[in-house]
């Protein structure tokens, strides 16, 4: 736009004519608008507290916050009005509760940024050898990885490589990060496997009180200052188990129970063991490059259930956790601890449990499912503590919960599912 003043003579209106209007019925006229105006009125006030007031029944409850947080990879549904609080009141104090929650999660698990106040992981990799006070939903994580006896948060190093393999926009550039094309990549993660899996190398020591310290020994810090990098530590992967369990405690803990809150990488936690609802989860095979909806697993209590699959099917975050090659080959974001490399013993399990949170589910299963074998038994034996899965093979849903209810079995097109418990 022009920063120039026009010619001030130029393209001046017309003068305005005066029309003389005819005084007739004046007090007719007047009582007329003041009728308009009302209507108006009543219309943009009826039209304000529909907007403000909130129906009864299930809702998507949005964090709504101007700050940063992880709601993106989440949906959190809500049945409102079912208890003393009116749906719009207990709208705005579950998602206040959510928001409040999402912000926190988001900075205590987040690796490349530091917040005011925050000792998030970020922090922790800055600072090793230091006694640390954390928040408490960190320190219960670290120390759940702890009873499990679990080292691939340790992975930190080889998870910033398959970072960049999942971020390739083309087969060729992922030489630069696959070790399975790349000996020295392969050589750089037997490498970070061998502190990794070390306790003497690498360690988050619980101290009590919500403080820790990332011990670091000597050589893997010489190691890591010679090679460049200064991430320890990073739940990569699993972090939405662990924030979904968060959120789902954090509303439980308030007495809002009427929900369901889960993420796009497959964990969900449905707190609804109240109001006998039937819930369902879509049960889904892959079959070489075609993904089937095999069946949906009914229930009607509440379950923490972990997904996991050797497949993309959201497109819109799934680039973060894997790479499928123009072969049909895929790479995924379940890394063996004991040599870096991407491994799915099964195209997808669905492990749940009543008692059991996501984050306890997980790290019961992943030896189960990162390997190079499936041991099925192992399965079982987790059966007998609660922890129930399903998962497919050749065309059939095999589940090891007698109990379970499975409907809508997969049957088009020539592809038909059967299902079968095999159970001990």
């Amino acid at each position: 736009m022009s920063r120039t003043v026009r010619n001030r003579n130029e393209n001046h209106p017309r003068p305005v004519k005066r029309i003389e209007l005819e005084e007739g019925f004046p007090k007719v006229r007047l009582v007329l608008t003041i009728v308009l105006i009302l209507v108006g009125v009543c219309a943009f006030g009826y039209a304000l507290v529909s907007f403000l007031t909130e129906d009864a029944g299930w809702t998507t409850i949005e964090a709504g916050s101007s700050e940063a947080d992880c709601s993106n990879e989440l949906i959190f549904q809500y049945y409102l009005g079912a208890g003393e609080m009116s749906a719009t009141a207990e709208k705005k104090a579950v998602s206040a509760l959510y928001a409040d929650a999402s912000r926190t999660a988001y900075q205590v698990f987040h690796t490349s940024q530091g917040f005011d106040g925050v000792h998030n992981l970020y922090y922790i990799n800055q600072h090793p050898n230091e006694e640390i006070e954390v928040d408490e939903v960190l320190y219960e994580a670290f120390a759940a990885i702890a009873k499990e006896r679990n080292r691939a948060i340790y992975l930190a190093p080889v998870y910033a490589q398959y970072s960049n393999l999942f971020g390739c926009n083309d087969d060729a550039e992922t030489v630069s990060f696959d070790p399975d094309q790349n000996e020295e990549i392969a050589d750089y993660f037997a490498e970070i496997v061998s502190f990794a899996g070390n306790r003497d190398a690498i360690d988050i020591q619980l101290l009590g009180n919500h403080r820790i310290r990332l011990f670091v020994s000597d050589a893997y810090m010489d190691y890591a200052s010679r090679v460049g990098f200064s991430e320890f530590i990073d739940f990569y992967w699993m972090t939405n188990a662990f924030i979904v369990d968060y959120i789902a405690d954090t509303m439980e803990a308030n007495g809002f129970v009427l929900g369901s809150v889960s993420s796009y990488d497959g964990f969900v936690r449905n707190l609804d063991n109240v109001s006998g609802t039937e819930y369902a989860f879509n049960l889904f095979d892959r079959d070489g490059v075609s993904v089937y909806q095999a069946g949906v697993m009914r229930y009607d209590r509440a379950l923490s259930i972990v997904y996991l699959r050797d497949y993309p099917v959201n497109n819109s975050l799934d680039w973060q956790h894997y790479y499928a090659f123009r072969d049909g080959e895929i790479r995924t974001a379940y890394i063996d601890v004991t040599d870096g490399y991407s491994k799915s013993a099964v195209d997808s399990l669905v492990s749940y449990s009543e008692t059991g949170s996501c984050a306890e589910i997980l790290l019961r299963v992943m030896p189960v499912y990162i390997a190079d074998n499936f041991q099925e038994e192992k399965l079982h034996l987790l059966a007998q503590e609660g922890i129930y899965s399903v998962y497919c093979a050749d065309q059939t849903v095999l589940y090891n919960e007698p109990s379970l209810v499975l409907t809508d079995l997969y049957n088009r097109d020539g592809v038909k599912y059967i299902s079968r418990c095999v159970s001990e």
